[in-house]
Protein backbone atom coordinates (compact mmCIF):
# COMPACT_ATOMS: atom_id res chain seq x y z
CA UNK A 1 0.00 0.00 0.00
CA UNK A 2 1.09 3.17 -0.53
CA UNK A 3 -1.01 5.38 1.15
CA UNK A 4 -2.82 7.13 -1.70
CA UNK A 5 -6.76 8.11 -2.38
CA UNK A 6 -6.88 5.82 -5.11
CA UNK A 7 -5.48 2.57 -3.39
CA UNK A 8 -8.28 3.76 -0.58
CA UNK A 9 -11.06 4.22 -3.30
CA UNK A 10 -10.50 0.89 -4.66
CA UNK A 11 -10.84 -0.31 -0.82
CA UNK A 12 -13.65 1.36 -0.31
CA UNK A 13 -15.18 0.08 -3.57
CA UNK A 14 -14.68 -3.64 -2.47
CA UNK A 15 -16.37 -3.03 1.05
CA UNK A 16 -20.03 -1.91 -0.79
CA UNK A 17 -22.60 -4.84 -0.41
CA UNK A 18 -21.10 -5.17 2.83
CA UNK A 19 -24.31 -5.90 5.78
CA UNK A 20 -24.56 -5.64 9.81
CA UNK A 21 -24.37 -9.47 11.03
CA UNK A 22 -26.94 -9.63 12.27
CA UNK A 23 -28.83 -6.77 10.53
CA UNK A 24 -29.72 -4.19 13.06
CA UNK A 25 -26.69 -4.63 15.42
CA UNK A 26 -24.17 -2.41 14.31
CA UNK A 27 -21.94 -5.53 14.21
CA UNK A 28 -19.36 -5.55 10.88
CA UNK A 29 -15.88 -6.25 10.09
CA UNK A 30 -14.19 -2.84 10.09
CA UNK A 31 -14.05 -2.06 13.67
CA UNK A 32 -11.80 -4.52 13.95
CA UNK A 33 -9.40 -2.95 11.62
CA UNK A 34 -9.89 0.35 12.87
CA UNK A 35 -9.23 -0.62 16.55
CA UNK A 36 -12.98 0.61 17.55
CA UNK A 37 -15.27 -0.65 19.31
CA UNK A 38 -17.91 -3.19 17.90
CA UNK A 39 -21.31 -2.89 17.90
CA UNK A 40 -21.83 0.61 17.83
CA UNK A 41 -22.33 3.37 15.16
CA UNK A 42 -19.63 2.94 12.87
CA UNK A 43 -19.64 5.79 9.43
CA UNK A 44 -17.05 7.05 11.13
CA UNK A 45 -15.18 3.61 11.83
CA UNK A 46 -15.52 2.85 8.39
CA UNK A 47 -13.42 5.59 7.11
CA UNK A 48 -10.51 4.75 9.59
CA UNK A 49 -10.63 1.28 8.52
CA UNK A 50 -10.28 2.44 4.94
CA UNK A 51 -7.49 4.70 6.32
CA UNK A 52 -5.63 2.36 8.32
CA UNK A 53 -5.93 -0.85 5.87
CA UNK A 54 -4.37 1.79 3.06
CA UNK A 55 -1.57 2.84 5.31
CA UNK A 56 -2.71 6.65 4.89
CA UNK A 57 -1.13 8.80 8.35
CA UNK A 58 -3.91 10.61 10.23
CA UNK A 59 -4.34 13.45 11.20
CA UNK A 60 -4.60 14.33 14.89
CA UNK A 61 -8.06 13.20 16.06
CA UNK A 62 -9.14 11.77 12.83
CA UNK A 63 -8.79 8.03 14.54
CA UNK A 64 -12.18 8.31 15.95
CA UNK A 65 -15.60 6.64 15.39
CA UNK A 66 -17.43 10.23 16.41
CA UNK A 67 -17.96 12.02 13.33
CA UNK A 68 -18.23 15.62 14.96
CA UNK A 69 -14.89 14.65 16.51
CA UNK A 70 -13.44 14.19 13.37
CA UNK A 71 -14.73 17.06 11.76
CA UNK A 72 -13.28 18.90 14.47
CA UNK A 73 -9.82 17.52 13.77
CA UNK A 74 -10.05 18.04 10.80
CA UNK A 75 -11.00 21.61 11.30
CA UNK A 76 -8.28 22.21 14.00
CA UNK A 77 -5.69 20.60 11.39
CA UNK A 78 -6.53 22.76 8.68
CA UNK A 79 -7.57 20.08 6.25
CA UNK A 80 -11.22 21.05 6.57
CA UNK A 81 -12.31 22.58 3.05
CA UNK A 82 -15.52 23.55 1.26
CA UNK A 83 -15.03 21.90 -2.31
CA UNK A 84 -14.61 18.24 -2.45
CA UNK A 85 -12.11 16.33 -3.93
CA UNK A 86 -12.23 12.51 -4.38
CA UNK A 87 -11.22 10.65 -1.21
CA UNK A 88 -12.18 13.06 0.71
CA UNK A 89 -14.48 12.89 3.78
CA UNK A 90 -17.89 14.25 4.11
CA UNK A 91 -19.85 15.55 6.69
CA UNK A 92 -23.33 15.80 7.36
CA UNK A 93 -25.11 17.43 9.33
CA UNK A 94 -28.42 15.76 11.34
CA UNK A 95 -31.38 18.19 12.10
CA UNK A 96 -32.81 15.57 14.76
CA UNK A 97 -29.27 15.36 16.49
CA UNK A 98 -28.15 19.41 16.03
CA UNK A 99 -24.72 17.91 15.33
CA UNK A 100 -22.81 16.56 12.71
CA UNK A 101 -23.74 12.69 12.87
CA UNK A 102 -22.66 11.10 9.36
CA UNK A 103 -19.53 10.79 7.37
CA UNK A 104 -18.74 9.28 3.82
CA UNK A 105 -15.86 8.86 1.60
CA UNK A 106 -16.34 11.21 -1.78
CA UNK A 107 -15.82 8.37 -4.85
CA UNK A 108 -16.06 11.38 -7.16
CA UNK A 109 -17.55 14.90 -8.21
CA UNK A 110 -19.69 15.29 -10.76
CA UNK A 111 -21.06 19.18 -10.68
CA UNK A 112 -23.14 20.02 -8.05
CA UNK A 113 -23.46 16.17 -6.84
CA UNK A 114 -20.89 13.91 -4.75
CA UNK A 115 -21.06 10.41 -5.58
CA UNK A 116 -20.35 8.71 -1.96
CA UNK A 117 -19.45 5.05 -0.72
CA UNK A 118 -21.06 5.46 2.89
CA UNK A 119 -21.27 2.59 5.76
CA UNK A 120 -23.97 2.71 8.57
CA UNK A 121 -26.37 4.01 5.82
CA UNK A 122 -29.32 2.61 3.72
CA UNK A 123 -30.11 3.32 0.02
CA UNK A 124 -32.19 6.64 1.48
CA UNK A 125 -28.86 7.89 3.09
CA UNK A 126 -29.67 7.15 6.39
CA UNK A 127 -26.99 8.02 9.48
CA UNK A 128 -28.34 4.67 11.41
CA UNK A 129 -28.20 2.29 8.37
CA UNK A 130 -27.25 -1.44 7.88
CA UNK A 131 -24.22 -1.78 4.96
CA UNK A 132 -21.67 -0.30 2.94
CA UNK A 133 -23.57 1.62 -0.17
CA UNK A 134 -22.76 4.46 -2.67
CA UNK A 135 -25.06 7.34 -3.12
CA UNK A 136 -25.17 10.63 -4.49
CA UNK A 137 -25.75 13.85 -2.06
CA UNK A 138 -26.04 17.49 -3.25
CA UNK A 139 -22.80 19.65 -2.50
CA UNK A 140 -23.82 23.31 -3.58
CA UNK A 141 -26.37 25.55 -5.13
CA UNK A 142 -29.24 23.60 -3.37
CA UNK A 143 -30.13 23.05 0.17
CA UNK A 144 -27.67 20.76 1.40
CA UNK A 145 -26.76 18.80 4.66
CA UNK A 146 -23.09 18.92 4.08
CA UNK A 147 -20.96 20.82 6.34
CA UNK A 148 -17.51 20.64 5.06
CA UNK A 149 -14.94 17.98 3.50
CA UNK A 150 -11.75 16.64 5.69
CA UNK A 151 -8.64 15.80 3.65
CA UNK A 152 -6.40 13.36 4.83
CA UNK A 153 -2.70 13.93 3.65
CA UNK A 154 -3.08 11.08 0.83
CA UNK A 155 0.87 9.43 -0.40
CA UNK A 156 1.77 9.57 -3.87
CA UNK A 157 -1.03 7.96 -6.05
CA UNK A 158 -3.16 11.07 -6.55
CA UNK A 159 -6.55 11.47 -5.20
CA UNK A 160 -8.63 10.02 -9.04
CA UNK A 161 -8.78 6.41 -9.15
CA UNK A 162 -7.06 5.18 -12.82
CA UNK A 163 -4.60 8.44 -12.95
CA UNK A 164 -1.58 8.35 -12.85
CA UNK A 165 2.17 8.66 -14.68
CA UNK A 166 3.89 12.05 -16.09
CA UNK A 167 2.36 15.10 -18.31
CA UNK A 168 4.58 16.86 -20.19
CA UNK A 169 3.99 21.12 -19.18
CA UNK A 170 5.12 21.49 -23.20
CA UNK A 171 2.80 19.12 -24.49
CA UNK A 172 -0.19 20.15 -22.49
CA UNK A 173 0.22 23.94 -23.17
CA UNK A 174 0.45 22.91 -26.90
CA UNK A 175 -2.73 21.20 -26.92
CA UNK A 176 -4.37 23.89 -24.80
CA UNK A 177 -3.25 26.14 -26.96
CA UNK A 178 -3.90 24.36 -30.41
CA UNK A 179 -6.80 22.19 -30.34
CA UNK A 180 -9.40 25.01 -29.63
CA UNK A 181 -8.17 26.20 -33.35
CA UNK A 182 -8.37 22.52 -34.70
CA UNK A 183 -11.28 20.48 -37.04
CA UNK A 184 -13.58 18.46 -34.79
CA UNK A 185 -12.26 15.52 -32.95
CA UNK A 186 -8.54 17.09 -33.40
CA UNK A 187 -6.13 16.18 -30.66
CA UNK A 188 -2.67 17.32 -30.00
CA UNK A 189 -1.94 14.75 -26.91
CA UNK A 190 -4.32 12.86 -25.88
CA UNK A 191 -2.94 10.69 -22.92
CA UNK A 192 -1.67 13.82 -21.04
CA UNK A 193 -5.12 15.71 -22.10
CA UNK A 194 -7.12 12.70 -20.51
CA UNK A 195 -4.97 12.81 -17.52
CA UNK A 196 -5.46 16.19 -16.87
CA UNK A 197 -9.42 15.86 -18.08
CA UNK A 198 -10.11 13.42 -15.06
CA UNK A 199 -8.40 15.48 -12.43
CA UNK A 200 -10.46 18.08 -13.73
CA UNK A 201 -13.07 16.45 -13.54
CA UNK A 202 -12.22 14.94 -10.26
CA UNK A 203 -12.30 18.65 -8.88
CA UNK A 204 -16.26 19.00 -10.25
CA UNK A 205 -14.88 21.56 -13.00
CA UNK A 206 -15.37 19.48 -16.18
CA UNK A 207 -18.57 17.45 -17.56
CA UNK A 208 -17.72 13.99 -17.40
CA UNK A 209 -18.62 13.77 -20.74
CA UNK A 210 -15.79 15.51 -22.35
CA UNK A 211 -13.39 13.55 -19.79
CA UNK A 212 -11.64 10.87 -21.73
CA UNK A 213 -12.25 12.83 -25.39
CA UNK A 214 -8.30 13.97 -24.85
CA UNK A 215 -9.05 16.79 -26.97
CA UNK A 216 -8.25 20.25 -24.97
CA UNK A 217 -10.95 22.69 -26.25
CA UNK A 218 -13.35 24.51 -25.02
CA UNK A 219 -14.73 22.94 -22.28
CA UNK A 220 -11.53 22.18 -20.70
CA UNK A 221 -10.28 25.53 -21.09
CA UNK A 222 -13.04 26.64 -19.34
CA UNK A 223 -12.70 24.19 -16.65
CA UNK A 224 -8.81 24.55 -16.22
CA UNK A 225 -9.65 28.73 -16.15
CA UNK A 226 -11.45 27.84 -12.96
CA UNK A 227 -8.96 25.57 -11.54
CA UNK A 228 -6.43 28.24 -11.98
CA UNK A 229 -8.85 31.03 -10.31
CA UNK A 230 -9.67 28.08 -7.37
CA UNK A 231 -5.38 28.50 -6.96
CA UNK A 232 -5.67 32.20 -6.34
CA UNK A 233 -5.10 33.43 -10.21
CA UNK A 234 -7.20 35.87 -11.66
CA UNK A 235 -7.00 38.14 -15.03
CA UNK A 236 -4.17 36.96 -17.96
CA UNK A 237 -2.93 34.07 -15.28
CA UNK A 238 -6.32 32.59 -15.31
CA UNK A 239 -6.95 32.18 -19.30
CA UNK A 240 -7.14 28.34 -19.37
CA UNK A 241 -3.78 27.87 -20.71
CA UNK A 242 -1.83 25.58 -17.65
CA UNK A 243 0.98 27.19 -16.26
CA UNK A 244 3.54 24.83 -13.81
CA UNK A 245 2.52 25.97 -10.71
CA UNK A 246 -1.71 25.16 -11.12
CA UNK A 247 -0.87 21.82 -13.42
CA UNK A 248 1.58 21.14 -10.75
CA UNK A 249 -1.07 21.43 -7.70
CA UNK A 250 -3.42 19.45 -10.05
CA UNK A 251 -0.87 16.71 -10.30
CA UNK A 252 0.12 16.62 -6.34
CA UNK A 253 -4.01 15.75 -5.89
CA UNK A 254 -4.76 13.71 -8.34
CA UNK A 255 -1.40 11.49 -8.84
CA UNK A 256 0.71 12.77 -11.83
CA UNK A 257 4.14 14.14 -11.93
CA UNK A 258 4.94 16.68 -14.58
CA UNK A 259 7.95 17.42 -16.46
CA UNK A 260 9.00 20.50 -18.31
Amino acid sequence: MTGSARDLLTWAARQVGTLEDPKGSNRQPFAAIAGHANALPWCATFLVAGWKANDVPLIAGTNTASTLFMHDAFSDGGRLFHHPRAADVGFKFVASEGRIGHAFFVEKVVGDFVHTIEGNTNLDGSATGIGVFRLSRLWRNGPTTIRGFGRQHYGHGGATPGVSHAVSLADVIDAATRDPASGPGVTSHPREVRIVEAALTAEGLLSPSFAKDGRFGAPTITAYSQWQRRRGFSGKDANGIPGKETLKALGQFHGFAVKD
